[in-house]
């Protein structure tokens, strides 16, 4: 139910409210802003910090601390790019906030898995596709643009400037200065905050609405990543009538050397991680798994066994558990910290949709052929461990995924039962695990993050 901004800005903000909030934002090893505090100190007087947030929302001076900057790079050949990382009281302002707009715009971002289930049912309709490229989209969001979308629902000009106090403030290596120093960001959504995907769906909305209402074509859009499924003789007109309206209207600049068009039938396209072709050489169009990510998947695989057999730490139970969970993925609601919705995690939930399931046989395979090379299969049979498989992931996933026993679901095990993980799998000793605090923060650390992880890296294969 859509409810008011203004209602709920009021709401959540209150001190009483911010706890639960914290509980649900924040967790064991969060990642720690320009300021240095940790959840450990944060703990010490969360109601000190509650209670400034509540003050400072409300009188209208509360200013957010330069995030601190962390770069990733996906590949030797791309530029690096910029995560901004906010402080552990910003983080809990942008998770309010992004509720806030959610709740006010009735935004629900869709899954992967739900873009592409939708496209797939679209293909036979049309013979033609249009890929849109936009360049640097979060880098290049015009703050005036944004705040007129915004304006639509959020009307309380204290919300709409604690929004754009958000975006505006900037990203650094450096060390922090009260006194200042560091220029305003003028351009561009920031990264990596709570608040950056939900912005980029507010900014897209009436483009979306107005493609969608279009009959003589199908328009699919996953955050900067726009599709347009259509017949041959509209495709030049579809095709300059959302570049002209991206550019003029939402001053964006679109990538032309990366922008694509063609055939579907003849060409195929990419989308999302996937590549929808011809299958097994057949006259049926369906969807496999672009070369490049098979490619770059199989690689972190051999990376993954290298890792182990240079190690002196890891056992073999350690090894096993984490190779499992990259072949079956996990199913969590305790990952991101949102306890209200179980989450699916891994490579094989994320390409759910293939048709072309040798792509699973030929994981299976390689698995197998890795094991051999590594000198691995006794180790693992003297241990009676299993090794899991792709393609029984994959059914579980389609016919079994509410009953599955088969795949990782982290969430369900006792505090006991934590303990005794991180003792027989992970080599903990018994006598350090001498408080429900202890066992708790350590199995987030040796469970919850590397499936974070791993959904970072099935978002950059794909």
């Amino acid at each position: 139910m859509k409810k008011s901004a203004y209602l709920t800005y009021k709401k959540i903000f209150k001190e009483k409210n911010l706890n639960e909030l914290y509980e649900k934002t924040i967790h064991f090893n969060t990642a720690s802003g320009i300021d240095g505090m940790v959840k450990k100190v944060f703990d010490k007087n969360p109601n000190l910090h509650f209670s400034i947030i509540d003050k400072k929302i409300y009188n209208g001076t509360y200013n957010f601390t330069p995030y601190k900057e962390k770069l990733f790079i996906k590949n030797r050949n791309s530029l690096p790019r910029m995560i901004s990382i906010p402080t552990i009281r910003d983080k809990i302002v942008h998770k309010g906030l992004h509720i806030i707009m959610r709740e006010a715009f009735l935004i629900k971002q869709p899954l992967v898995q739900s873009v592409i289930s939708d496209m797939k049912k679209d293909l036979e309709k049309f013979d033609s596709y249009i890929k849109i490229d936009i360049e640097k989209f979060y880098d290049n969001i015009d703050h005036d643009v944004l705040l007129k979308k915004l304006s639509k629902k959020i009307r309380h000009a204290p919300l709409q400037d604690i929004i754009l106090k958000a975006i505006k403030t900037p990203t650094t290596a450096y060390g922090y200065s009260s006194n200042g120093g560091i220029e305003s960001n003028e351009l561009g959504v920031p990264q990596g905050l709570s608040i950056s995907n939900t912005l980029a769906e507010i900014f897209f909305i009436d483009v979306d609405r107005k493609f969608k209402k279009m009959k003589t074509i199908s328009y699919f859009r996953y955050v900067d990543d726009i599709l347009i499924l259509c017949n041959r003789k509209k495709l030049e007109s579809i095709k300059k009538k959302i570049v002209d309206e991206l550019e003029t209207d939402y001053l964006l600049k679109i990538n032309e050397k990366k922008c694509s068009a063609g055939s579907i039938n003849e060409e195929g396209f990419d989308f999302l991680g996937y590549r929808v072709q011809k299958i097994d050489n057949n006259e049926n169009i369906g969807l496999t798994i672009k070369k490049n990510t098979k490619n770059k998947f199989e690689k972190s695989i051999v990376d993954m066994f290298t890792r182990y057999r240079d190690s002196e730490k890891v056992t073999i139970e350690e090894f096993v558990f984490h190779l499992n969970n990259k072949i079956t993925g996990s199913i969590s609601s305790k990952v991101n910290g949102d306890t209200e919705k179980e989450k699916k995690y891994g490579w094989v939930f994320f390409f759910s949709q293939v048709d072309d399931l040798n792509v699973f046989r030929h994981l299976d395979w390689f698995i197998k052929k890795m094991l051999v090379n590594f000198n691995l299969n006794n180790q693992i049979s003297d241990k009676g461990l299993e090794v899991k498989s792709f393609l029984k992931t994959y059914y579980e996933i389609i016919y079994n995924r509410t009953k599955t026993k088969y795949i990782h679901r982290p969430d369900k095990l006792t505090i006991e039962e934590k303990k005794n993980l991180l003792i027989h799998t992970f080599n903990f000793r018994r006598s350090y695990l001498d408080t429900d605090e202890k066992i708790e923060r350590n199995y987030y650390s040796r469970v919850y993050k590397p499936i974070k992880k791993l959904e970072k890296d099935v978002q950059n294969l794909s």
